[in-house]
């Protein structure tokens, strides 16, 4: 029982490193844009914003998620020293990670000179637009990623947000100083990007560079792509799963928008900003867990196994209650202040969407559990079901019980979502 309670203990220890890192990044990235749009106004801020938002969506959506399939197979490999196979995987992660971005890039270069002006900036801003597009290309640092988490080096991995937000705000502050335009602000954003890609990656071949799993690592001249079994169906169920997810809540809100209005849709998405930022702290167990499972896993510690999972659910309980607590006392206030207007039926919603992001957080120790079991396949099919059945529920709630009917319709999919992953949860457990 020790092992597990250590076990445990790091897991927690790792999610606080990785909220620290996220903590200090969302501080820089306050002051930062505080900065920005006093240099720039709220126009060329707004230009500024939508032109890297452009470049994130087609980097978000082109994205493999290829942390996943590096710690799923490379565990083994790397502890063992199985040096060959191990590279292999290792060249064919930073592959998926190049062939996402050179796929996001190819795809936002025409959306930009075709639609640009639709989007949302000054036609003249197109050649700048053009030019950001390029940092698709640093947006994606997944396999540098898994190597931190496959070497237990979380406090490292909240490194890149922070050098992130430092460019970011160091940029922003001279900007300021010496009254530079839109253009001078993009060349700082992209910097930033490609600042958090670099030191990404420098701290990942830190990680590995001399252990045995590396020696004689080529680039040249060495097999690209993995063998192992299942890789690609692993890969493309997880990054599904995420796309879809993602994709999922930017169409919601445009549906609400178009059945209820602009100003409903505004209110619903800052109303589940907060609640879903109150769950942030618990979120960030996935990546802390996921390393975890996968090494009881491949030592068949079954009962280590379930007893971790049960823990990180007591755990989970009680943040729960919390989150309710906080979202009933402190919600309405941050909800006015955020949103300047006083709604009387504002902590209805707020109730609405703090149930749904706390049954979306019981998925936390369930995702990565079943991911690393080799359920993958169907925890995407489970997403795209429940997607399909919740968009048109979303539209029709809203237009007929507004926002309100919005966050049941919310609430409703969440819980859709944790059916599909208690079920086959529940299915292991009896094996």
């Amino acid at each position: 029982m020790s092992n597990t309670e250590g076990l445990v203990a790091r897991i927690f220890r790792n999610t606080g490193y990785l909220l620290g890192g996220k903590v200090m990044a969302g501080i820089l990235g306050f002051a930062s844009t505080a900065l920005a749009v006093r240099a720039l106004g709220l126009g060329d801020y707004g230009a500024l914003l939508l032109i890297h938002a452009c470049a994130g969506s087609f980097a978000a959506g082109t994205r493999f998620q290829s942390w996943q399939p590096l710690l799923h197979y490379g565990n083994a490999l790397f502890a063992q020293g199985e040096r060959h196979a191990f590279q292999a995987l290792l060249r064919h992660c930073f592959m998926l990670d190049g062939l996402g971005a050179t796929v996001g890039l190819g795809l936002a270069v025409p959306c930009v000179v075709w639609f640009g002006p639709r989007l949302g900036w000054p036609p003249s801003y197109g050649g700048m637009a053009l030019f950001y597009m390029t940092s698709i290309l640093f947006m994606n640092a997944n396999c540098a990623i898994g190597t931190l988490r496959l070497t237990n080096r979380f406090r490292q991995s909240a490194v890149a947000n922070v050098a992130l937000g430092m460019v970011r705000l160091t940029g922003a502050l001279l900007g300021l100083c010496l009254h530079w335009g839109i253009a001078a602000f993009l060349l700082i954003w992209y910097a930033a990007t490609f600042a958090s890609f670099a030191v990404d990656h420098i701290l990942a071949w830190r990680a590995i560079r001399h252990t045995p799993s590396l020696e004689g690592f080529r680039v040249v001249g060495a097999r690209w792509l993995s063998t192992a079994e299942g890789i690609w169906r692993l890969t493309l169920s997880a990054s599904g799963n995420q796309a879809v997810a993602t994709l999922a809540t930017r169409v919601g809100v445009l549906l609400i928008g178009a059945a209820i209005g602009p100003e409903a849709a505004a209110i619903y998405h800052v109303t589940w900003q907060v609640c879903d930022g109150l769950s942030q702290p618990a979120q960030l167990m996935t990546p802390a867990l996921y390393p975890e499972l996968i090494r009881l896993r491949d030592q068949k510690d079954w009962s280590a196994l379930r007893r971790v999972t049960r823990r990180i659910f007591q755990a989970l309980g009680g943040f729960s209650i919390l989150a309710l607590i906080v979202a009933a006392t402190v919600g309405p206030w941050l909800f006015r202040t955020l949103l300047a207007i006083h709604r009387p039926d504002s902590l209805t919603l707020l109730l609405l969407l703090t149930t749904a992001a706390i049954l979306d957080l019981w998925d936390v120790p369930l995702e990565p559990l079943l991911t690393s079991l080799g359920r993958a396949q169907q925890l995407f099919v489970g997403r795209v079901a429940v997607t399909l059945l919740s968009l048109p529920a979303l539209y029709g709630l809203a237009r007929f019980q507004g926002v309100e009917g919005a966050g049941l319709a919310t609430l409703l999919a969440e819980g859709l979502v944790l059916a599909t992953r208690l079920v086959p949860y529940f299915r292991l457990g009896r094996t």
